[in-house]
């Protein structure tokens, strides 16, 4: 083997986690020290699933909701947290980290990344109400001006404008095959440079080329940045909530094939504490991609709010109607209710154009591309170009004239004979005449939401009023079929408040950091059992501020100091 290098801090991942860590710590650390950035992936790839995601953050008591005559506050915040995540007895960093980014999240990440170019919406957006009025109490969804390209971009535009960029090597198509340990302290790792293929058959991004000469690195600090498990179909479903019954024979594949568990493995192997693999945010409102780029590829629908959603025989789901942008997590238990594990979103042309949007940067290119003329048109016309794109070219799309040809046309892409037409008939024509009473006399769940829905200015424009599913004028009647996408951890390395790694006994291995989803976004777990959205992509950037900030303090002696 080559003699080792030798950096002061490896940063193992170059997802917006590490990337931020990355710039934290050419921010802090004393002069002459040299850092290391690792990724698996290409340079056109930077950001990992970031650079794929929506840009949604979740802050509190922010500019943008004052401005909005939204009254938050960190304890509001936290009450709706606490209520959703449903922590349990040892949950104690899990805790104590969402305490930290609830209270921080506003000055820490979004001014935080104001100061480095980012924009947010003006319009807060309201994700996760709960089925109740459970989940969030107001809204809290910043969306990034951009999507989740700009939020790396600028990450990145800092990084290569620093001052101090040439302490700064970065590797792509590297891979971290070991921890080097000790007397039991991380003093570095061994990496290899790794042939570009993905993904496995199934999915499985553990399947990869072949491995260049190994080079053992030296380092004081290493931080662990790699992702999740979500990239890894046998540990997602290994690891399936039992609450959830068995997992679905059919999965589709939104995490970044990259986060495959490895690194988890290996903090295990030298003693760290991993905790809470089976808490997943896995989406029920899933299609196949008309385009893939790897095997099982899928896509997180925003579905449609006036559509009806039915089971795979065509009953309505009730007696609460099924909204999945109310609770993502209630809508993936009542599709796994059924072993086929999907459920048919019923809509027409009306509704879709207006409400059927998809979720991260591909698919929103007036926002990606901060085009601010069409992003404004596509708010009071819709979205006609991508409702065709995905009619024409999605699978688990099809269009009919009437509610019998739909039928005909859903039971060709399941095969499955479960659909009964008359059922289905039935239960959208009872919904239909609901809404032909009139509205003093409604009396269907969906529509006191809908009713809901359109008193917040951010929904208004978006959700149709009191639209029937079989409407000559609304025509044709679209039918989506969804179904189950592995998507982020909520689980993961342990880690206390200044994102060191810990072991079962709550002590930590010196040198060893976690940051972003590898860190179950902070102490292994910071979101419990479910998640207020938005809370991904800010974990990341609080947990890598947090260990930058945590290595330059330990590098003096000092204690660290709060980041910002």
């Amino acid at each position: 083997m080559p003699q080792p290098e030798r950096f002061d801090v490896v940063v193992i991942g170059a997802g917006i986690a590490g990337l931020v860590a990355t710039l934290e710590l050419l921010d802090r650390l004393e002069p002459g020290k040299r850092i290391l950035l690792l990724d698996r992936c290409q340079p056109q790839e930077l950001g990992g699933l970031a650079r794929e995601a929506f840009g949604g953050m979740f802050m509190v008591d922010t500019r943008e909701q004052r401005r909005s005559g939204i009254r938050d506050s960190v304890t509001l915040a936290l009450e709706d947290w606490l209520r959703v995540a449903e922590f349990e007895d040892g949950d104690v960093w899990p805790r104590r980290w969402a305490e930290e980014y609830v209270a921080r999240a506003r000055d820490e990440v979004g001014n935080w990344l104001k100061g480095h170019g980012v924009r947010f919406f003006p319009v807060v957006s309201w994700a996760e109400r709960g089925v109740y009025g459970d989940g969030n109490s107001v809204p809290r969804f910043h969306l990034t001006w951009g999507t989740g390209k700009a939020l790396v971009d600028q990450v990145w535009g800092a990084i290569e404008r620093h001052p101090t960029r040439t302490r700064l090597e970065v590797r792509f198509g590297t891979r971290a095959c070991e921890l080097i340990t000790d007397s039991a302290m991380v003093t570095g790792c061994r990496i290899a440079s790794e042939a570009h293929g993905h993904a496995g058959r199934d999915g499985d991004a553990g399947a990869s080329g072949d491995l260049g000469p190994v080079i053992e690195v030296d380092a004081e600090h290493v931080v662990i940045a790699a992702g999740g498990v979500g990239g890894n179909l046998e540990i997602v479903r290994r690891e399936w909530p039992p609450e959830l019954g068995k997992p679905p024979k059919e999965i589709l594949m939104g995490s970044h094939y990259y986060a495959d568990g490895a690194m988890h493995e290996e903090v295990r192997r030298i003693g760290g504490n991993v905790t809470h693999i089976s808490r997943m945010w896995n989406y029920a409102d899933a299609v196949r991609h008309p385009s893939p780029r790897r095997p099982l590829h899928g896509l997180k629908l925003i579905p449609p709010r006036s559509g009806l959603v039915l089971d795979p025989t065509g009953r309505r789901y009730g007696p609460i109607p099924l909204i999945p942008t109310f609770d993502a997590y209630y809508a993936l238990k009542r599709m796994c209710e059924d072993e086929r594990g999907y459920y048919w979103m019923i809509c027409n042309w009306k509704i879709a154009r207006r409400e059927l949007d998809v979720s991260g940067s591909q698919h929103n290119p007036s926002i990606r591309e901060k085009r601010l003329g069409r992003f404004l048109l596509s708010i009071l016309l819709g979205k006609p170009t991508l409702v065709r794109h995905f009619v024409d070219r999605c699978p688990d799309f099809v269009s009919a004239r009437s509610l019998p040809e739909l039928a005909q046309r859903m039971q060709a892409v399941t095969g499955d004979g479960a659909l009964d037409p008359a059922v289905m008939e039935q239960d959208v024509n009872g919904y239909d005449a609901t809404i032909a009473r009139g509205k003093p006399l409604f009396n269907d769940d969906q529509l006191r939401r809908i009713a809901q829905l359109r008193n917040w200015r951010g929904d208004r424009l978006r959700t149709c009023a009191f639209q029937p599913i079989v409407d000559p004028k609304a025509m044709p009647l679209i039918a989506i079929r969804m179904t189950v996408m592995a998507r982020k951890s909520l689980g993961g390395i342990q880690t206390d408040l200044s994102s060191r790694v810990l072991r079962p006994d709550g002590e930590p291995i010196g040198g060893l950091y976690a940051v972003g989803e590898a860190a179950g976004f902070g102490g292994g777990g910071m979101h419990g059992k479910r998640s207020l959205e938005g809370t991904f992509l800010g974990g990341c950037v609080f947990t890598g501020r947090v260990a930058g900030t945590a290595i330059a303090a330990a590098r003096t002696g000092a204690p660290a100091p709060t980041a910002h």
